[in-house]
Parts: C-alpha cells; structure tokens; sequence
C-alpha cells in the first residue's frame, strides 16, 4: 500500500509538469498556422502581381505594334513627302523656266513692240507721202511734176517699190503680232498651270505635314504609355520579387518553427514514453507486490491448512491406538495396513498438490519475467527508434548546414540567381502538381514568371536539346564537382553542346515545355552527381 501511495504521487507530478509543455506545443502550432496563412496570402498576391504583370506586357506588346505600325506609316507618309518635295522642286524649276521663257518673249515682245512702232511711225510718214493703195491724183501729181521721162519712169519704180515694202511690212507687222500674242498667250497659259500645280502640291504636301504632325504626336503618346506601363511593370515585378522575399524568409520561420515544434513534439514523445515506461514499471510493481502478498498469504493458509491436517492426523492416530487397544490383533494388523494404505495415499496427494503448487508459481514467474522482458524490449526498441530519428534530423541538418557552408565558398565567385520570378516550389518533399502524389521528391528549385534564364556559374555546356519530362533543357558543367540543370525552356536554345559559357550567359527563354503545368523554371543542382538545395547555393 505504501509503494502504491509512492507511485501515484510521483505519477501525478509527472502528469502535472507535462501540463505547461502540452501548452507550448500548442502554441507553436496555432503560430506555425498563422504564419502558414500569411505566407499563402503573400503567395496569392505574387500570383496577383503576376496576372497584372502579364495584361500589362500584353498592353505593352499591342503599344508597341502600334508603335510600329505608326512608324511605317510615318515611313510612307516620309516617303510621300519626299516624292511630292521632288515634285515641287520640278515645278518651281519648270516655272522658273517659264519665267525665263516669260522674261525673254518680253524682251522679244518690247523688241517686237519697238519693231512695229518704228515700222507704224514709217508707214504714217509714207502715208503721208504717197498712199499704199493707187491713187490716180498722186500718180497723175507724180508723173506732171517729173522733169523729163526718165525722171518720171523712176518715180514710177520708186511707187511700185514703196507699194510693196509697205505691203510686205504690213504683213510682217500683222505676222508678228499674231506670233506675240500666241506665244504670249501659250506661255500664260503654261504658267497659270504650273502656278496651279504648284499650289496643289504645296497643299498636299502642308496636309501630310500635318498628318506626319498627327502621327508623331500619337507616336509620342504612344511611347509614353509604353513607358509608363514599363514603369508600372518594374514596379510590379519589384512588388513580386519583395513578395518572393517574403515568403522565402516566412518559408524559412515556418521551416525553422516546424523544426522547433517537432523537437517539442520529440521531447514531449519522449517524456510521455518515459511517463508510461515509469508507469508500465509502477504497474508491474504493483502487480509483483500483490502477487507477493498472494503467495504469502496462500502460503500461510497452506502452512495453517498443514498444522490442522498434522493436528487431525496426530487426533486420528490416537484414536486409532485407542481402538486399536480394543480390537483383536488380527483387525488390528488389517487396521494398521489400511492406516498405512491412507496415510502413503494422503502423502503422495501430498506431493502431488506440492508439485503442482510449485510448477504453477514457477509457470506465473516464468510468464512475468518474460513479460517484464518483452516490456524492457520493447522500451528499448522504442528508445533506439527515437535516437536513431534524432540522429537522423541532426545528421540532415548537418547536411544542409554543410551544403551552405560549401555553397557559400564554391569557386567562382558564388551562384547567381538563374531567373527573374518567385519561388513557386521548393526543395525537398511535396505533392505532385501533375500526378497529385503525396510524399513526391522535388529535386530541384521551381522559379515562376518569365523572361531570359541565365547560367548560375561559368561552365561547360555538356546537354542542351529536348528531353521528355524537363523539355527544353541544358545541363552546364562547372568542372569542380558541380553541375546544373535549366528545364522547360522555349524552343530555340541560345547554346549548343561543347560550348564555354561565363556566368549571367543567356542559356534560353522561359516557358513551359516538357512535363510542365505552367511558364516557370525548374533549376537543378548536383554535387558528385547528387542532388543538393539550390536555395542554399542562389539564396
């Protein structure tokens, strides 16, 4: 009764300790849940951001066709311009011809308006002096008034020639007018319609200046809006990538509360293993007690059980020697053997119930130790299970403490990260995007978003061509033990088999290739032909 007393009070102070650490477990998880729950809020507005991020390329890529489509147009108004600028630098020169033809039929014209005068003022003269057309009183005056016949048939001559030249000037002052006026008239005629045609092209070429004017200005809108929503998307694309910053270091509280909580959870495992080993030992206790208590007490009943049986036999012996007394010696001697017949049977009874007595106490002991040892096994299994897991989280975490360390002092200068983007899936075990498989092994770092992917380190192209699962991929050799893997990129690599790249190299585009559900990057690390965590290498 007292050991029972001990143990209980000492199961009581154990129940009550684990009370305050029940209670930080769970803590830890309500606070491990919030932080989950933020981390997919940061996530779902990187995904946000990214839905943005794609109108806005999208509006950015319909601005730039228009861009484009305005420069052609301008290109063509440009070239229009240029064909009509030709076309009024021909007319000013052929008008300026005309001018010149103009200035020159004027001096002919001021010639020919000299000519006529003169030849009007020498016809009024001869006019005056004899008639173009005969006159019978002249010529009769002529011929009274000539001295002798001679003097009269030269006058006679001189008539007839001044009749002549006169007709003949008549005719060429008629000729020449006729001629000025023509040329006079044709040459207006060229010039109003080279005046005409100049102004019309002049016009034209004002009203595509003002087109081309329409078109810049629409082009500078244009480029404006194209660079306001580059603005926009920069900011967008920063947003996400401090978006992406968050959740990596709310990826790594959560890793690390993980870690804590199931330490707590370990140690809590191992006080409440300990509880009940001390419990199952407090049980067996009191089970060993209680049957030591039984078997004393049965003993004791055997022993009291033994004096009355020797009691009764000691009482029946004396009887048995008082008839004994009163009998006749043949009885008595019959008597005697069947006394000794009960007494041998009694004894051997006797030994029989002592024998089965004792293999039942050895059977209940036997069958306890092999209890308590299968208890102690079992203890023990437990116990190793439990170190071997411990040893197991400390050896990963040494693992990984490793793979920094060495991450961190890799050649070259370090590892640059491969893509703009978010972390979109982590190393290690997750559910399958595409097979939905719980308990799937990512070996790789997944970077959603868009854009060029550069190498990490300066290396060796040893792959780059397509390849079932990854798509388009390519695998750099970096000649220290490390190798890299790029997959799901567009088609159209930048690189081929054999070729040297330096670190930042573009390798290719961004896309969704091979066994993919979205536009991301899948980047693989090796090290000695293993994978290893790429967050711990471009972190």
């Amino acid at each position: 009764m007292k050991n029972k007393l001990v143990l209980g009070l000492v199961s009581s102070l154990l129940f009550t300790t684990a009370a305050p650490l029940m209670g930080n477990v769970v803590q830890a998880e309500e606070s491990l849940e919030e932080l989950k729950k933020e981390k997919e809020a940061i996530e779902d507005r990187s995904e946000e951001l990214g839905s943005v991020i794609e109108e806005t390329e999208s509006e950015m890529s319909a601005l730039e066709q228009e861009r484009q489509e305005l420069e052609t147009n301008i290109q063509s108004l440009q070239i229009t311009i240029e064909g009509l600028t030709k076309d009024i630098e021909t007319q000013e020169e052929r008008l300026e011809e005309k001018n010149k033809e103009i200035e020159e039929l004027n001096k002919e014209i001021e010639k020919l308006t000299e000519a006529i005068e003169l030849r009007n003022e020498k016809l009024q003269t001869q006019a005056r002096a004899t008639q173009t057309k005969w006159n019978p009183a002249n010529i009769v005056h002529m011929i009274i008034s000539a001295e002798d016949l001679s003097d009269l048939i030269g006058r006679m001559g001189i008539i007839g020639t001044l009749v002549s030249a006169n007709q003949t000037i008549i005719e060429d002052q008629q000729r020449d007018q006729e001629a000025l006026v023509e040329a006079e008239s044709k040459i207006q005629v060229e010039k109003e319609q080279v005046e005409t045609l100049l102004v019309e092209v002049k016009a034209n070429r004002e009203e595509l200046s003002l087109q081309q004017t329409e078109l810049d200005n629409e082009i500078m809108y244009v480029a404006e809006r194209y660079q306001m929503n580059a603005t926009e998307k920069d900011q967008f694309v920063s947003d996400q990538f401090v978006l992406a910053q968050e959740t990596m270091a709310l990826s790594a509280d959560i890793e690390a509360e993980e870690e804590r909580i199931a330490e707590e959870k370990r140690l809590e495992e191992e006080r409440i293993a300990e509880e009940k080993r001390q419990e199952a030992l407090r049980v067996a206790e009191e089970e060993r007690l209680e049957k030591e208590r039984m078997a004393r007490e049965k003993r004791e009943e055997e022993h009291v059980a033994e004096e009355k049986r020797q009691t009764a036999e000691k009482a029946e012996t004396v009887e048995e020697e008082k008839v004994m007394q009163v009998v006749n010696k043949d009885e008595k001697n019959n008597q005697n053997k069947q006394k000794e017949k009960a007494a041998e049977k009694r004894r051997q009874e006797k030994i029989k119930a002592e024998k089965a007595t004792a293999k039942a106490r050895e059977e209940e002991s036997a069958r306890k130790e092999k209890k308590a040892a299968k208890e102690r096994e079992e203890a023990a299994r437990k116990a190793a299970a439990e170190r071997a897991e411990a040893a197991r989280i400390a050896a990963e975490k040494a693992k990984a403490e490793k793979e920094k360390e060495e991450a961190s002092t890799s050649s070259n200068g370090g590892w640059l990260r491969p893509a703009s983007g978010y972390f979109s899936s982590s190393y290690g075990y997750r559910i399958h995007p595409v097979t939905h498989e719980r308990g799937s092994f990512h070996n790789g770092l997944d970077i959603a978003g868009g854009g060029p992917i550069r190498a990490a380190r300066a290396g060796r192209v040893v792959a780059a061509s397509y390849s079932g699962t990854y798509g388009n991929r390519v695998i750099i050799d970096h000649g220290d033990g490390y190798r890299s893997l790029y997959a799901h990129m567009q088609t159209g690599l930048s690189v081929s088999v054999g070729q040297s790249v330096s670190q930042g190299q573009q390798l290719g585009i961004m896309g969704t290739t091979g066994r993919s559900t979205g536009v991301h990057l899948h980047f693989i690390v090796y090290k000695n032909g293993r994978t290893v965590n790429p967050a711990h290498y471009i972190r």
